[in-house]
């Protein structure tokens, strides 16, 4: 219908005609929404009845690693998948979409298909439409899974909350027989390069974290155990490539009543190719920030024809707070931005729980729960602390909380911080936790540090149910006082607990942020009292940091290696700041220019947050470098620096042969637990790798290694390095998707104390990731158990089972453990003689199969002979050269040709002062 006019107006109500005639019309679940302009970049009808190779080839995701001949079929304009499964569990087929395809913020990809049948037959089957990355690792698989629920989704991205296999996460919005009827239904993935969005028949139902921009399509069908049949038909597949306005960053501060930087609005290429495009740029409160320029909290953008397809401008604070940015006009916006208005360090809230009453002006009571259970709770003040009790009526996890009546800002410039005494929980029954929230104001967005065991729960990711112990606290499992803290920074949450850091958790939020302080329990009957006191919630600047947090290790024979010193932006933005880095122990290291170990660094008024220093080695040993701001500001931990001696190669191993090389290696067959591997399990060399297979025979845990023969020594100037290529983890699943394997790397001494430091997988949802296990006599030793969490190796970028370089060094006193060259923990292992290292494969329950694959090992340690290193320093109008270790300093003043003369006199010590000539060179070496 013509309709002619660009700015619109909609409303919505009731109307009756005549006399007496009344009007009674419900309405409910408004939305407006801006059309994407669209390009379809493929489709297919199927109509050719052939599969067309240059579009489509033959694939199959692996999902359990079953075997059987499911196979696509083209007939009567449809593709039909069948087959059966001859090994289970879950074999399959897929037709991959040969072309890959990216998508973005300002390009959305929405790939749509008929699923027209679902007929498998047998204890289940399903329709799989996937999603995946592009090294076919990561993926989120759309399902219709018969027989195991209806339409769900599988996700595997290497982060808590991966299902990867199983029948999957039940999407509720299309339960019922409107959907699970295995008949036709239109199945939709809309992906921005962020998350995935699966709709069926046009109605939304999940919004899955998928954060890659190209990615592949595949469609097909798997049908899950022995002799189960698949058959599954698709018709009308089409990916489209729709266009939208998106604003780059997505978030920044700005203080009152000053200019952001540039903020870029980019629209599709081409869209303005032939005429201008004119957008509005609109913010969602005026009274806080504006796009510069504009009316009313709005600012015309015009794209003229045949011009870039980039515009920009600047926000300007108004008002301490937040405040969204978006677009409107004739092209949808792809994302929002989001601005965080700010001023310098300040107190938000001081607590002490002393009135008889709450003080509404500071908090409000929510009687919102954890989990969806229900409950009878009070929330109030008694004896100068807050009290939390109350009991469950209905199951799971209702409580209460004290909320914030405010909402706070937490940025990069300026963080969140809330500090709160956990006086005591009392909890009788199942299990209860208490803790405090950082959160919006509807809880779609929070972080959540408990006790129940210390934890924390992410939404989105974890919102709900137990999560595994932080480490960092393992120990502490008394249920007395404690202080909590809480440091937001617009990004992520870091907590703490009694000064002691548990780790970082995202909570990408910078402003409207709300504090609870919240007390609850799990299933009927269960009781709980939490106590809470001395609260403080603050705007406070981040500290001056010295990194690499884990510190710098260096030979003696290096020129030296460079640390990052960073400064908040508020603390230099209107003055100039100075940073003092001190050595504790000059005579092992100093940072390069320093005077009597110290060195001063200066920070102009506006310049960059950051600069780098370079540590000089000077003598073997450790030491500690210090810092200092003016202005005052929190400083980091002190950095540790160690000065070793340059190793010796020991050992080294390529696997290129056809036999293991047992002058290096013995077979080991210790479990990793008490099972007994099948006696075919073996370690052979295939490819120029050592393979590692073993297969269950009585559980748990049974596995097999290769130890060195030798030992090896370690000492702090002298450590032992052991490093390998695990080049990748393979499984079959024999018992099902609760089956776990390990492959890692072994550190023992002669008295049974060890680390192993390995990949632990599992395949229905936990997500266990890079780990140690350790055994040194200590009571919190955990030999067998699913080991401590390596939080810096979390993410699909190493929870893959793929090609990682594994290291750790121990030095006598402890072991680091790297992954990569990245730096994950430092452990305790006080054991430095008859060392041992080597590599495993390890699987828990009887029929599981595990295979390691492992390459390019290499030990290294011990003390090589170096010669000295000069060195050379600027002394008034002098040059003062020294060396380390011994030799005879020579001179020569050309280089071609040479002419090397010893210095006479000979110096005395090991340096000398010279005063430069005005005119030639003259060069020295140490001999």
């Amino acid at each position: 219908m013509k309709f002619p006019f660009s700015k619109v107006v909609v409303e919505f109500g009731s109307y009756a005609r005549a006399d007496l005639d009344t009007a009674d019309t419900t309405w409910d679940n408004l939305r407006i929404e801006t059309i994407r302009q669209s390009t379809v970049a493929f489709s297919d009808d199927f109509a050719s009845n052939t599969i067309d190779p240059a579009k489509y080839a033959p694939d199959a995701p692996f999902f359990e690693g079953g075997v059987g001949d499911i196979h696509a079929t083209a007939h009567d304009g449809v593709i039909e998948f069948v087959g059966t499964t001859t090994q289970q569990w879950w074999s399959g087929g897929t037709l991959r979409v040969v072309p890959t395809f990216t998508a973005s913020d300002e390009a959305t990809l929405a790939l749509s298909i008929d699923r027209v049948s679902e007929l498998g037959v047998g204890t289940a089957s399903r329709s799989a439409l996937w999603i995946l990355d592009q090294t076919k690792t990561k993926y989120v698989l759309f399902a219709d899974v018969r027989a195991e629920g209806g339409w769900r989704y599988n996700r595997k991205i290497g982060e808590d909350g991966d299902v990867p296999t199983g029948s999957g996460t039940d999407i509720a919005a299309f339960n019922g027989t409107n959907f699970d009827d295995g008949g036709l239904h239109r199945m939709t993935l809309i992906h921005d390069g962020k998350t995935v969005k699966l709709l069926l028949d046009d109605q939304p139902g999940a919004e899955v974290k998928f954060p890659f921009s190209t990615v592949v399509f595949e469609f097909g069908s798997y049908a899950r155990a022995d002799l189960d049949t698949a058959d599954t038909t698709w018709d009308n597949l089409k990916i489209e490539s729709a266009g939208s306005a998106s604003f780059s960053p997505t978030t920044l501060s700005v203080r009152t009543n000053q200019l952001s930087g540039d903020v870029t609005v980019r629209i599709p290429p081409g869209l303005n190719a032939q005429s201008a495009v004119q957008i509005r740029v609109v913010s969602s409160d005026p009274t806080v920030a504006v796009p510069e320029g504009g009316t009313g909290g709005s600012l015309d953008l015009t794209f003229p024809a045949g011009g870039a397809n980039i515009v920009t401008f600047k926000v300007r604070g108004l008002s301490l707070g937040g405040a969204q940015f978006t677009v409107q006009g004739p092209i949808a916006s792809g994302n929002q931005l989001s601005v965080a208005v700010i001023a310098g360090p300040s107190l938000l809230v001081q607590e002490d729980f002393a009135a008889a009453t709450i003080d509404t002006t500071k908090w409000q009571t929510s009687m919102v729960g954890f989990e969806t259970g229900t409950g009878t709770f009070t929330v109030g003040q008694n004896a100068g602390v807050l009290e939390i009790s109350g009991s469950v009526d209905a199951d799971l996890w209702p409580g209460a909380s004290l909320k914030t009546a405010k909402s706070y800002v937490a940025t990069k410039e300026v963080n969140l911080s809330v500090e709160v005494d956990r006086v005591s929980f009392e909890q009788v029954g199942t299990a209860g936790r208490t803790g405090v929230f950082l959160t919006t104001a509807d809880r779609s967005r929070f972080v959540f540090f408990s006790q129940d065991a210390w934890q924390v729960n992410v939404n989105p990711g974890t919102p709900t149910g137990a999560q595994p112990a932080l480490a960092a606290f393992a120990g502490v499992t008394d249920t007395g006082n404690h202080r909590m803290k809480l440091v937001a920074d617009g990004e992520t949450v870091e907590v703490f607990l009694d000064g002691v850091s548990g780790g970082r958790f995202p909570f990408q939020v910078n402003f409207g942020i709300f504090v609870e302080l919240g007390a609850y329990a799990q299933m009927v009957g269960d009781t709980v009292l939490g106590k809470f006191d001395n609260l403080k919630i603050e705007n406070v600047l981040p500290c001056t940091t010295l990194s690499p947090a884990e510190g710098v290790s260096m030979t003696i024979a290096e020129t030296g290696k460079q640390v990052t010193v960073s400064v908040p932006t508020l603390l230099h933005d209107a003055a100039p700041a100075s940073v003092t880095i001190t050595s504790q122990n000059p005579s092992i290291a100093v940072p390069t220019g320093a005077v009597n170990g110290a060195l001063t660094l200066n920070f102009p008024a506006g310049a960059p947050d950051t600069l780098t220093v370079t540590i000089t080695p000077v003598g073997l040993g450790a030491t500690t470098f210090v810092i200092s701001s003016n202005p005052q500001n929190c400083v980091s931990a002190p950095l540790k620096v160690e000065v070793v001696a340059v190793p010796q190669v020991l050992l080294t191993d390529d696997f290129a042969g056809s036999t293991i090389d047992t002058a290096k290696w013995k077979l080991d067959n210790t479990p990793f637990d008490s099972g007994i591997a099948t006696v075919d399990s073996a370690i052979t060399l295939i490819n120029g790798q050592a393979k590692i297979e073993v297969t269950t025979d009585t559980p748990p845990w049974p596995g097999l290694a290769l130890l060195t023969v030798q030992t090896y020594s370690a000492a702090q100037t002298t450590p032992a390095t052991f490093d390998v290529d695990r080049a990748k983890l393979e499984f079959v699943l024999t018992t099902g998707t609760g089956a776990e394997q390990r492959t890692g790397i072994w550190v023992k001494d002669a008295n049974a104390h060890f680390i192993l430091f390995a990949e632990h997988v599992a395949h229905d949802g936990r997500n266990f990731g890079w780990g140690y296990n350790l055994s040194i006599g200590q009571t919190s030793d955990n030999p067998t158990d699913d080991g401590i969490n390596i939080p810096a190796f979390d993410g699909g970028t190493f929870d893959d089972q793929g090609q990682h370089h594994m290291k750790v060094v121990v030095n006598g006193a402890t072991a680091k453990l790297y992954l990569d060259d990245v730096f994950g923990a430092e452990v305790s292992f006080p054991f430095g003689q008859e060392l041992t290292f080597g590599f495993g494969a390890y699987v828990d329950d009887t029929g599981n199969i595990v295979r390691g694959y492992f390459d390019n090992a290499r030990i290294t340690g011990g003390s090589a002979p170096v010669g000295g290193r000069l060195s050379a320093a600027t002394q008034g109008a002098d040059i003062v050269i020294s060396w380390t270790g011994t030799g005879v300093l020579q001179f020569t003043d050309s280089l071609s040709p040479l002419n090397w003369q010893d210095v006479n006199p000979t110096p005395t010590g090991s340096s000398v002062t010279v005063t430069p000539g005005t005119q030639g060179n003259r060069f020295y070496r140490l001999r």
